[in-house]
Parts: C-alpha cells; sequence; structure tokens
C-alpha cells in the first residue's frame, strides 16, 4: 500500500526511544478498541487485524505518519541520515559515510536542502571539483541538470562544471548519463518533451522513425503514453497503444497512463481501459466509476490522495459528492515531494473550481468545509484565483464562506482601494481572519505584493508600516520584485530603506547582479534606469555571487549584455579583476560564450 500523506510532525531533534514508545502505545491502541489509533493505522495500512497486527506493523504506520516509507527510513532520518548531512559528507569528501547513507535513503541523492534552497548534493561535489563525488552520486541516480531558482540553467552542476572548466568532472557526468540512456533509446526525452509541448506532428515523426520508442521510458519512468494520456491527445494515444506501448506502465509516483488522464479531464480514459489498462482509483474517477470506487472504500483500500481533485478537473460532481461522503479531506491537504522538511499544499480541489468555473462543485466543497483561504502551494488561495480570473460570481461565492483576498493579492492586482480599507481596518483594530497574513502584518504583505505588482502609489502606503532594519534579508526579496516588475519608481523607494548591497541568503548574489546579468525582460534602457539607482544607492561593483564567483561585470559579460557592461564599466567597473578565479573573469565569460561585441568593449577598457 503506498503511504497516505502525513499525520505527525517530528521534532526539531526527535529521539528513537520516544518513537518506539510511541510505536508500542500506538499498538496497544489499537489492540484495545481504541479509536484514534484505529483511525491511524487504517489511514497508512491496509486491512489491518487487532489480533495479528504486530510492533514491527505499529512502527511502519508510525513512521508512514512521519511521512517515510519504513521504519528503517525514520530510524535513518533520526540517526542523521537527512539531505544536510549528506551535503557535509560531499562537502567533507567521507565516501564511506556519503556510500552508506544513500544505501540508508538512496532518495536522498535527489532531495533539496529546503523548500526554499533548491542546491543538492550534487551542487556541493562540483563545487568541491571532487571527481570521487561526483562518480558515487551519479552512480546513485543524481540529477546534474537542475538548477536553482531563479536561474536553473545556469546553475545546473553540468553547467557550472562546463563553465568552470572541470573537464573531468564534465566527462563523468557525460559517461554516467550515456550509461542511463543505454537503458532505453536516446531520443526518448525529447519525444516525451514533445508530446508534453503538443507537438504532435513531430511526435508522429518520431515514433514512426523508431516505433521502439513506443515502449521506451524516462528516468523517472514516465513513458510516451503517460505524456499523450495527460495531455489527452487521443490519436497519438491509439498510436501508441496499437504499436506496443504498456498500458500499465507505472511512471512517477507509480502513476499508471489512466491516472494520467485525470490531467486532461478524463480524456483517453476509455480508450485506455478498451485497451486492457486495470482500473484504478484515479482512473475510476476519470470514467465516473462510482460503483467501483464505493467497493473499494467498502474494503477499506481506496486512497483518496488527489481524488477529489482529480473529481474536479474531469467535471465529475456525483463523484465528488461521493468521495466527500466517504469523510475525506474537502482541502485535500498533500505534502510536497522530494524534501525532508514538512512542507504542506492544501485546497487544490477548490482552487481549481475557481480555476474553471466549476460553481456546483466549489458549493460542495464549501458546503462541506472547504477553506477559500488556504493556500495551495505556489498558486495561492481559490479567492486569489478568482479575482485573477475576475470571475464576479465565484468571488462572491467564495466571499459568502469567508473567503477574504489577501494583502499580498491586493498588492498583486494594484487593488488601490481596498490596500486602504485593510489597512484602515488594521488600524481601527478589526484584524484578518487567522491563516490569511504570511507577514506580520497588512503592511509588509501589501508591501511584496505591490513590489511585484510595481504599483508605486501601494509601495507608498505600506513603506510606513514595515519597521525591518535596513540589513534585514527579506528587503532583498523586495527590491527583487521591484526589479522584476521593472518599477524603477518602486525600487527608488524601496531603496530609502534598505541596503543596496544585500545578498540572496543562498545564492550570494546581490539585486545588481541580477539586473546586469538578466535584464528580467526590462529593456535595454529600463536596465540602466534601475542599475543607474542602484549604484547612486551606493551598490559595489566589486561584489561575487556564490555559485558563478562572479561581480555584476561578469554577469553581464557572461550573458551577453552590451550595454550594461558598457554602463558598468563607465562607472568605473574593473574589466580585467586580476583577484578572481580564472573562468569567472569578464574576460573568460565572453570568451566562453561567444559574445565577441563584449569581447572588444572589454579590451577597450582594458588599454
Amino acid at each position: 500500500m503506498k503511504p497516505n500523506i502525513p499525520t505527525r510532525v517530528l521534532r526539531e531533534h526527535p529521539d528513537l526511544d520516544q518513537l518506539k514508545r510511541q510505536a508500542k502505545e500506538l499498538l496497544e491502541g489499537f489492540r484495545a478498541g481504541d479509536d484514534a489509533a484505529s483511525a491511524e493505522i487504517n489511514a497508512h495500512y491496509r486491512n489491518a487485524e487487532r489480533a495479528t497486527f504486530a510492533l514491527h506493523d505499529a512502527q511502519l504506520v508510525l513512521a508512514r505518519s512521519y511521512g517515510f516509507d519504513s521504519w528503517p527510513k525514520l530510524k535513518a532520518y533520526v540517526d542523521g541520515v537527512t539531505a544536510r548531512a549528506l551535503a557535509e559528507a560531499v562537502r567533507g569528501g567521507d565516501a564511506e559515510r556519503v556510500r552508506r547513507m544513500l544505501k540508508a535513503r538512496p532518495e536522498l541523492v535527489n532531495f533539496e536542502m529546503a523548500e526554499n534552497d533548491e542546491h543538492r548534493a550534487i551542487h556541493y561535489a562540483v563545487f568541491a571539483r571532487s571527481a570521487e563525488m561526483v562518480r558515487i552520486l551519479m552512480e546513485s541516480g543524481a540529477d546534474a541538470r537542475q538548477g536553482i531558482y531563479p536561474h536553473r540553467r545556469a546553475t545546473t552542476a553540468y553547467t557550472i562544471a562546463v563553465e568552470r572548466g572541470y573537464a573531468e568532472i564534465v566527462e563523468i557526468i557525460e559517461a554516467a548519463e550515456a550509461r542511463r540512456r543505454g537503458m532505453a533509446p536516446p531520443t526518448v526525452d525529447e519525444l516525451v518533451e514533445a508530446i508534453f509541448d503538443d507537438e504532435e506532428e513531430r511526435a508522429l515523426a518520431m515514433l514512426e522513425g523508431d516505433a521502439l520508442l513506443a515502449g521506451a521510458r524516462r528516468a523517472d519512468g514516465c513513458t510516451p503514453l503517460h505524456a499523450a494520456a495527460a495531455r489527452g491527445n487521443e490519436r497519438l494515444t491509439e498510436w501508441l497503444l496499437v504499436h506496443g506501448a504498456d498500458v500499465s506502465a507505472r511512471g512517477p509516483r507509480g502513476m499508471t497512463p489512466l491516472d494520467a488522464t485525470t490531467r486532461a479531464a478524463g480524456k483517453s480514459a476509455a480508450l485506455l481501459r478498451a485497451h486492457g489498462a486495470e482500473l484504478t482509483a484515479r482512473g475510476a474517477v476519470a470514467l465516473g466509476d462510482a460503483a467501483w470506487l464505493r467497493a473499494r472504500h467498502g474494503e477499506g483500500a481506496l486512497e483518496p490522495e488527489g481524488l477529489l481533485t482529480a473529481a474536479v478537473e474531469c467535471d465529475r460532481p456525483e463523484i465528488l459528492k461521493m468521495l466527500l461522503d466517504f469523510g475525506f479531506d474537502p482541502n485535500e491537504r498533500t505534502r510536497l515531494e522530494d524534501l525532508e522538511q514538512v512542507v504542506w499544499s492544501a485546497g487544490s480541489p477548490l482552487w481549481h473550481c475557481a480555476d474553471s468555473g466549476k460553481y456546483e462543485m466549489a458549493e460542495l466543497l464549501l458546503a462541506r468545509g472547504a477553506d477559500p483561504n488556504v493556500h495551495v502551494y505556489a498558486g495561492g488561495p481559490s479567492v486569489h484565483r478568482a479575482w485573477d480570473r475576475k470571475d464576479r460570481r465565484m468571488i462572491e461565492l467564495l466571499a459568502r464562506h469567508g473567503g477574504v483576498l489577501p494583502p499580498v493579492s491586493i498588492g498583486l492586482f494594484r487593488e488601490r482601494e481596498l490596500a486602504k480599507e485593510m489597512l484602515a481596518d488594521e488600524a481601527a483594530g478589526r484584524h484578518l481572519p487567522a491563516g490569511i497574513l504570511e507577514g506580520r502584518n497588512v503592511s509588509e504583505d501589501l508591501l511584496r505584493g505591490a513590489a511585484d505588482s510595481g504599483d508605486p502609489e501601494i509601495v507608498r502606503m505600506a513603506l510606513p508600516g514595515v519597521d525591518w532594519p535596513r540589513d534585514s534579508d527579506r528587503w532583498f526579496w523586495i527590491l527583487m520584485q521591484a526589479v522584476w516588475a521593472g518599477s524603477a519608481e518602486c525600487l527608488g523607494l524601496v531603496l530609502t530603506r534598505c541596503d543596496p548591497n544585500l545578498r540572496h541568503p543562498r545564492f550570494g548574489r546581490t539585486i545588481l547582479h541580477d539586473v546586469a546579468g538578466l535584464g528580467l525582460n526590462n529593456t535595454a534602457e529600463r536596465s540602466a534606469e534601475l542599475a543607474g539607482l542602484l549604484l547612486d544607492a551606493g551598490a559595489r561593483m566589486n561584489e561575487r555571487d556564490d555559485i558563478l564567483r562572479s561581480t555584476p561585470l561578469g554577469w553581464a559579460c557572461r550573458w551577453g549584455r552590451i550595454e550594461m557592461a558598457r554602463l558598468l564599466l563607465e562607472r568605473g567597473a574593473d574589466p580585467v579583476e586580476a583577484d578572481a578565479e580564472p573562468w569567472a573573469t569578464p574576460r573568460a565569460w565572453a570568451e566562453k560564450r561567444k559574445h565577441n561585441a563584449v569581447l572588444a568593449l572589454l579590451r577597450e577598457y582594458e588599454r
């Protein structure tokens, strides 16, 4: 049975003896008929019998309650086998410890350090230029092509190794990837990408050129049939089935192609069933097979994860009602994958209703306790989505059930009158419902949203209520949002309150790096204006980030932004940077990226 979502949260420093006692207490409670113990066990263990349920079974349930697949993996975590500990071992060059940790918890190889830190162990191996560590991690399944937000393409372990000139590291990564490709045709990744990009003719041409691709799979288990089913492309789905695609293949998270059809409102589900696909819970939702779902629930074998959202996506109000009658959580709380820390997302069923104007199902969810203010990870609450779509009917429905547009969203949507009202309410002691504020007060959240949308009027309203010190990391994100919005006025306002040389907590870059290197959808003229504001406020040009080890000028040269390079050089930036690592000088970046015009400009200032 696949573990359910975690229902317990570990202490910061868990104790194994205490966990053993908890497992024993869970077992004793279950045998005594305790309702809470029985509910926890039934949520994580199929067909548990009081007479035969043993301590090792209770330990498995407890591990699953904490979000681990097994008791040994929970024990390994308690013993210090964590993503951060793996990174420390990699940095320390302790090969024996790295192998031991990956044997205990192989999934750690691609875990991110934290929800807000996308470094992986392979990054630290490359930073250290440790061929041994890179080899061990790649042999264990490390993905060297995943970068760090927001500059992912420039910060993959592979790109970093290439651009630093670590030839031996590049060779190890490429050799490991070649071995993996040997398990499947080398173009399967390209084919799956084409299908997900709705490039049907290109995908068909690839398949007709090599019919064996119908049975290929990516490293994560995704097959072309999964992709076609997820996109609802019945032409490709039928072609693949006729040419031998495995209708029962298990892909990411154990999903079958039939499971994937819920992402396309159930399209292709009947076709897959006609070709022998085994019915699954998601497949039954897509097909509207209430009898099958009811029978599985009666057996205690229906896992609820994602089913309510699937019912909404497939426009199955009768199935949604039945699942809610089963007692499934209307907020459908789920835990993010590939992270050790417990990070929750919730509210997906109602959010999808708001996203597609499904009022009947929204009414049903709200009547059963769905929270219109709960946040879908990276998507915000349902209220935000309704406002974003300007769906007045949905906005009013959510408001009747307590939905409130958060101050962050008010800033994002540039709703100035609402901003004034919310600040006045707070000043009068009328506070927002619990869980809506992300910061400490309305001003902080309005500032975040308004900086992101580039609304100087709301920024001006919010700043008096923000009392962060000038060197607070929180200002970095506000500066970044103002720059990304391309608002010189907002940036100027924020710079009156903070240090322009604040650095990203995990990347080490300054805001001037972002402006100099990427432009962030701004024109050359706007970028120059933003850079000028930063320089006038005291931004330093000799700061180096922690990953590219380069100055803002180095970033401008890497990304070929000649006008920005010229501006920085005119303002006194060092064109040579003799103190830089050889691969991180402005000239090195211009040469390796073949930006000849930038290289010529540097020569003018090197004289």
